[in-house]
């Protein structure tokens, strides 16, 4: 779905239509609700701060402005939870209706039973019609599941559709490949519900340092009265409504990051292509002149910095500076280079499965080959040269050998090993061989995505940090302004 700007959705009609989308009727009472709730906060806080009443005001307007974003991202977050159990459900029922009848018609037509009401259910009934009296389509099951899989946007779906199709054309007993599949999504499922948990671990952590900064900053209001004062003087009563915004502004952001789709796949915006192809045309002799290069100023400041002053720590810091800029294309190479690997330990897995579904209609060099449509912006070049390499020695093993060898990952260069061993046609069983790949391919996605969830949950926990560092300039501002009150009273009793 597009994204809108924030603001947009203030123009109640705005919010009232985007809203519509997730399945929420938001009516004027329910408009006039929320607004009575934030006008009722912003009084409490106001009391609790003993702020004046134009104070009070802005605090309503900052809650007013937020609080568009605060009810839209709500109901996004109970509909991609149903649209997750929605796609979860779909994909175990879909599989073993597959596996039961051996036909897309005769599998969607047993899923639309037990999914019998709602849009989800005309969508499968739009599918099934197409199949069904279709007449001028040369693929009326691949268009038929296109209309289910535009109604979820998940890959997984995706290739759960692409894989029937194929087994479907390819006939045989595709058992062992649908458990393995269905294995697969049970675990997916697993970590989805897993990282909800996480998340919602997160979210009231973020709750709780939010309420405790609001809490601790009160204290100064209250332990201290009489002359010592301060809850009237404007800059306390501006940073009041400061702190509040600002905590109100870290909630919101902190709720857009947590409220995500489970099942849409997140656009790679990391520039992990860049990144690979400047690890890959690394040149250690080149970089190292420029370096030495960049360490010619710190030498020669550092230098007169020790002439002039004779301090050995000056020396000893010059030393530790200048072999930094010496070293620094190393230290720069190396980090690059544990981030691409790490990348490519998330990706490689989504991509390998793609491989094993294509494998089912195609050989192994065409499968490589048409897996670069939807292949991880990380292993595109390293894709690239092995397709080169393999045009001109289709039967050489090093192509396989030499891909992504210089990562070292041992999981990577056993599925090529496999997938040049299906090439040749010394793996036996193809079909087996694919069902050992799809396998293999599992623990592999299991433990990659376990390691992009790691990396979202360790994104969030910065917004638990960031309320105490707010707290601390709430506090040292009315410290100030409470020394400035006790030193006019001193002057004032002399």
């Amino acid at each position: 779905m597009k994204k809108k700007s924030g603001i947009k959705y203030l123009r109640y009609r705005n919010l009232t239509q985007e809203l519509a989308k997730y399945g929420y009727e938001y009516t004027p009472k329910k408009a006039l609700f929320a607004y009575g709730m934030i006008v009722l906060v912003a009084a409490i806080f106001g009391l609790l701060y003993k702020l004046e009443l134009p104070y009070i005001a802005a605090i309503g307007i900052i809650g007013l402005v937020f609080s568009p974003m605060v009810i839209l991202q709500t109901m996004k977050g109970r509909y991609h939870t149903t649209m997750f159990s929605l796609a979860n459900n779909y994909m175990e029922q879909f599989l073993y209706s597959f596996k039961r009848n051996g036909t897309v018609l005769n599998a969607l037509l047993e899923t639309a039973t037990i999914f019998d009401e709602g849009i989800f259910h005309e969508a499968l009934e739009r599918a099934i019609e197409h199949i069904q009296y279709t007449t001028d389509s040369e693929d009326p099951e691949r268009e038929a599941l296109d209309i289910v899989g535009e109604f979820f946007h998940c890959e997984r779906i995706d290739a759960i559709h692409s894989f029937v199709i194929g087994a479907q054309r390819r006939g045989g007993d595709a058992g062992g490949s649908i458990l393995l599949l269905a294995k697969n999504r049970a675990m997916w499922a697993e970590r989805v519900m897993n990282l909800q948990k996480e998340f919602q671990i997160v979210k009231r952590n973020i709750m709780i340092a939010l309420v405790a900064t609001m809490l601790i900053c009160i204290l100064p209001l209250y332990l201290l009265g009489g002359d010592l004062d301060i809850s009237s003087i404007p800059l306390c009563q501006i940073s009041a409504v400061v702190l509040i915004g600002i905590c109100m502004l870290i909630y919101v952001k902190a709720d857009k990051k947590l409220c995500r789709s489970w099942i849409e796949k997140e656009v790679d915006s990391t520039g992990m292509g860049k990144k690979y192809l400047q690890v890959r045309d690394y040149d250690e002799a080149k970089e190292a002149k420029s370096s030495q290069k960049m360490a010619i100023i710190p030498v020669i400041l550092f230098i007169g910095a020790f002439i002039y002053f004779k301090n050995i720590a000056v020396l000893v810091a010059g030393v530790v500076v200048v072999l930094f800029f010496l070293n620094q294309h190393k230290i720069g190479h190396s980090l690059a280079m544990k981030k691409v690997a790490r990348e490519i330990e998330k990706q490689f897995p989504n991509w390998l499965m793609e491989v094993a579904l294509l494998l089912q209609t195609d050989n192994v060099q065409m499968a490589i080959r048409k897996s670069m449509d939807s292949a991880p912006e990380v292993l595109v070049y390293a894709l690239e040269d092995l397709i080169d390499q393999l045009e001109e020695d289709p039967n050489a093993i090093e192509p396989y050998h030499r891909f992504l060898k210089e990562y070292r990952n041992p999981d990577v260069q056993s599925a090529m090993k496999m997938l040049y061993a299906l090439s040749s046609g010394n793996a036996g069983d193809v079909t087996k061989q694919v069902e050992e790949l799809i396998d293999r391919n599992n623990a592999m996605m299991d433990k990659a995505e376990k390691l992009e969830q790691e990396d979202k949950i360790a994104g969030m926990k910065v917004y638990i940090l960031l309320p105490s560092l707010l707290a601390s300039f709430k506090l040292m501002v009315d410290m100030a302004l409470l020394l400035v009150v006790f030193l006019q009273n001193l002057t004032f009793g002399m």
